[in-house]
């Protein structure tokens, strides 16, 4: 008995593997990225998927920089100068006189320069005297001054934005200039979720005896609202073949379906065997994390399958490493992965394992040394949610590393 129990251990060692490997497994296998087209304000945050290119040059005509006067440069070379004001020129409007010498226009921000003009002179380096329509110019203003020129921005038919540019406000500004009212973007799976659990009830329900509330799927959904994506919530499934049939058929619809619970070794674990009888291929059933070791990988058809454990932390972890992997590569955004930064332990790390870790810490940037500091928070487990809470990145530690004394470098994954 005590041989097929150390045979049991051996095995289940075996069947897993490093993280690295999962995460090739899941690269190998994540179809080729889609685009649709979006409406403008629609595209904010999403990466562009072609080559954008301005209709018209920008400017478009020869125009004033600021309020002021279009004159010739000339004229006021030996300051103070006095010319005749003939018109006025507001934005949108052009200049119905052209400029002689001795004459001036009174211009505004934006509006075209009145033809004979060479240059602005700006409001505040003049004095209109209305009793002799003339205006008194200070200074002295050099050809071109105060003109924004035809094209200087952009020409017609340059490319003002390259694909695979993240949009950002910026660049909402400059497409809507070049009218672009629709973009083509890569596009962001559908994702649908679900919680797998006899012990679970819904958050509204306080629960009783031995059962918990399903922090699960809105851990999830709170993740990735978080970086942009829409998620479909199937709550609750019962340990129970037909239920999981029904409810991971649902699932299967969607380009990524995400189950919690039910992966383990349990008597009532069935998961995986329902996903197999679906016609699933499962490609990972155990990684070397902690949390989160029993995990499942799969694919049935269009569809990514994941099943995660059901321990709050493991979800949390696994949806950080591997479902934001899968999200970065399909929507061609590395920005949807959690940074990973150098910081300095402020306290030992004394017990580490054959999994590489990752452990609830705070970081913060020192002051005095101007460097980044990682404080390790004491938790109880992976169902500790609140330590979680607490945490604003955690401690990576290899698998196998040896125990690390206070002072030591070590990588940390950002969560905020």
């Amino acid at each position: 008995m005590v041989f097929l129990d150390i045979w049991a251990v051996l095995r289940n060692l075996e069947d897993m593997i490093s993280i690295e490997k999962a995460l090739d497994i899941i690269r190998q296998n994540i179809p080729a990225s889609q685009l649709e087209t979006v409406s403008l304000l629609d595209s904010l945050g999403r990466v562009i998927g072609e080559d954008m290119f301005s209709d018209i040059d920008m400017p478009s005509f020869d125009k004033s920089a600021m309020d002021g006067y279009a004159l010739r440069s000339e004229d006021i070379k030996l300051p103070p100068v006095e010319l005749e004001v003939i018109e006025i020129v507001p934005a949108g409007k052009v200049a119905t006189k052209e400029l002689k010498p001795g004459k001036a226009i009174k211009i505004m921000t934006g509006a075209p320069i009145p033809l004979g003009a060479d240059a602005v002179i700006i409001k505040e380096d003049t004095q209109y005297i209305s009793s002799t329509q003339t205006v008194r110019c200070f200074k002295r203003v050099e050809r071109a001054a105060n003109i924004c020129f035809k094209a200087e921005d952009v020409k017609k038919g340059e490319m003002v934005i390259s694909r695979d540019t993240k949009i950002t406000p910026q660049h909402i500004a400059l497409l809507s200039a070049v009218g672009k009212d629709k973009v083509r973007v890569y596009k962001y799976p559908t994702i649908t979720i679900a919680s797998s659990g006899d012990e679970l009830v819904e958050i509204t329900q306080k629960p009783i005896g031995a059962q918990v509330r399903n922090s699960n799927t809105y851990s999830i959904q709170a993740q990735l609202n978080n970086v942009g994506f829409k998620v479909t919530s199937l709550s609750i499934v019962k340990d129970e073949m037909d239920s999981l049939t029904k409810k991971i058929s649902q699932g299967l619809r969607a380009d990524i379906f995400i189950l919690t619970g039910g992966v383990s070794v349990g008597d009532y674990d069935i998961v995986e065997e329902v996903l197999k009888k679906l016609g699933t291929e499962i490609l990972i059933d155990q990684v070397a994390i902690k949390p989160g070791k029993p995990f499942v990988f799969g694919k049935n058809k269009h569809c990514l399958v994941f099943g995660l454990p059901g321990n709050p932390v493991s979800v949390f972890v696994s949806t950080e490493v591997f479902i934001k992997e899968v999200l970065s590569i399909l929507c061609n955004d590395p920005g949807l992965k959690n940074p990973i930064i150098k910081a300095i332990l402020t306290e030992p790390i004394e017990r580490t394992s054959n999994r590489q870790q990752y452990l609830f810490a705070r970081c913060y940037l020192e002051a005095e040394t101007n460097l980044w500091k990682v404080e390790p928070i004491k938790g109880h487990g992976s169902a500790d949610i609140a330590s979680l809470s607490r945490s604003n990145v955690f401690i990576i530690v290899p698998a196998d590393s040896p125990p690390l004394p206070s002072n030591s470098p070590v990588s940390v994954m950002v969560l905020e």
